[in-house]
């Protein structure tokens, strides 16, 4: 199967040498890095692992275990630690600290950044676009692993995708956290009491454990932020959940719990309902009531990448990858996927493997040591892991959880998340500098500054939330008069 029937084949190329044999991974997310990392390990072990465009080591006496190059292909030059994003949003941390250069990380990996357009299984090559110049180039494989992850899914539910705000991304949290500050400001001055109460009331939708970390450190930030205004009424973070009780997969006990805890952190809870409508200035729910909102966040609904999805006959009714238990994609020669891209099933319970973080690092060096198999002629093994446990934060001191079948809750869960989390980020500078992030937090109140991202200008209009006729600089064009030169 060709999966970029009608692409130009004529796109220019990676630099190839002809020797080494070609891993490619697409993804810089948990799977993808892990996967590159165990390869980097093993091949630079037996002194196998090639550079692109450089002379790469001899095979070894017996000729079959030739050199081998890898290649990370990722939208961002950095990894982010995707489980600290909420911590960013009440600014418990600094920005930086969750996100590591990814050539750092990789030693002897060739990083390729740029976003995936489309898989030619047959010529076996990958259709790639330059964020920047927008330049469309193809990276040839001998063997790929597909980790691309998930999107987020706005559709299902009418005007969700014009005004509604994700949390996947590194700048999905920094552009919350700027935004909720941005809210205090104009409602200090708005003189409607019924706008200025929509400005500062905050809707999360989803009552999963992002769900619940982001209205909880969400709600810290504005009631930290608004001890600076003198006269601003008391914000407001609403959590709508379609059940009795968030984190259901704790729980009915834990869940009741999380319950209390949130509301006491001031986070209102509106269970048993379902989102029917976003607007502008509202979200309307399903037994016909609305809630005036200036800022609606959603935490659920997810669907596969774009790529992913054009794969056809390799994916399930949902447009997820079906590999088998060694990750490889039926179907297809020398193809492997994982993590949130893949929907995998347990062997032993015969249901779809969580798309958590935690899977997929260990997927990761799996799929990397099965891929050698492969490569040098052996046979891949099945995986299987059997989750140990979740921990999910509820703001300062109080989490919950599950350990080794163990419920926890209050302080030792929040604890326990915080020291697990600690010890997976990627770098010991990394978790040196969160360390002491959260070390200072105790003691320290939280910076409460928004930070603009705007830039100077030669045209107005240029950028989100520029507004047309702001003061730019002297001699700017007037909007629509020419293009910008990049």
């Amino acid at each position: 199967m060709n999966a970029a029937s009608g692409m130009n084949q004529s796109l220019p190329r990676t630099s190839r040498s002809p020797g080494p044999q070609r891993i490619v991974i697409l993804g810089g997310g948990f799977a993808g890095v892990s996967t590159a990392q165990e390869l980097s390990k093993r091949l630079g072990a037996d002194h196998r692992l090639a550079l692109e465009g450089r002379p790469g080591p001899a095979a070894d006496h017996s000729g079959s275990r030739g050199p081998v190059s890898v290649t990370l292909v990722s939208r961002d030059n950095y990894f982010v630690f995707q489980p600290l994003l909420a911590d960013i949003i009440s600014g418990a941390i600094e920005t930086t600290h969750v996100v590591v250069p990814l050539r750092r990380m990789l030693k002897g990996v060739d990083v390729e950044v740029g976003y995936v357009e489309d898989i030619d299984t047959v010529g076996r090559h990958v259709h790639v676009r330059r964020r920047q110049s927008g330049a469309r180039f193809t990276v040839d494989y001998d063997a790929l692993v597909v980790a691309l992850g998930s999107v987020t899914d706005f559709g299902a539910v009418p005007g969700m995708a014009d005004n509604a705000l994700g949390v996947r991304s590194l700048g999905d949290a920094f552009y919350l956290r700027n935004r909720a500050l941005s809210m205090l400001e104009e409602a200090a001055s708005e003189q409607d009491p019924d706008r200025r109460q929509a400005l500062l009331r905050f809707v999360v939708v989803g009552g999963g454990s992002t769900g619940v970390e982001v209205a909880a450190e969400l709600a810290d930030l504005v009631h930290t932020a608004r001890r600076t205004f003198v006269a601003l009424p008391a914000p407001e973070v609403v959590l709508v959940h379609s059940r009795e009780h968030v984190l259901s997969e704790f729980g009915e006990r834990l869940g009741r719990y999380a319950n209390k805890k949130l509301a006491r952190a001031g986070v209102r809870l509106i269970l048993k309902r379902r989102l029917v409508r976003v607007e502008p200035d509202r979200v309307e729910l399903d037994d016909g009531t609305a809630i005036l909102t200036a800022t609606v966040v959603s935490t659920v609904g997810n669907a596969p990448h774009p790529v992913v999805a054009r794969l056809g006959s390799a994916t399930d009714p949902g447009g997820w990858i079906r590999p088998d238990a060694t990750f490889a994609v039926p179907g297809f020669d020398r193809v492997w996927a994982l993590g949130d891209c893949a929907s995998i099933l347990d062997p032993q319970t015969g249901r779809p493997m969580p798309a958590t973080a935690q899977h997929a690092v260990r997927e990761g060096p799996h799929a990397a040591r099965n891929v050698l198999a492969v490569l040098d002629g052996g046979q891949p093994k099945p995986f299987h892991y059997g989750q140990q446990g979740m921990l999910v934060s509820l703001g300062r001191f109080k989490g919950v959880g599950e350990v080794l079948g163990i419920k926890v809750s209050g302080l030792l869960a929040w604890l326990l998340w915080r020291g697990y989390y600690l010890l997976r980020l990627p770098s010991w500078d990394r978790r040196l500098r969160v360390a002491i992030d959260w070390t200072l937090e105790l003691f320290l109140a939280h910076d409460v500054v928004e930070i603009s991202m705007r830039r100077t200008r030669t045209r107005p209009g240029e950028a989100v939330g520029e507004m047309a006729g702001e003061p730019v600089s002297v001699g700017a064009r007037t909007d629509g008069e020419e293009e910008l030169v990049l």
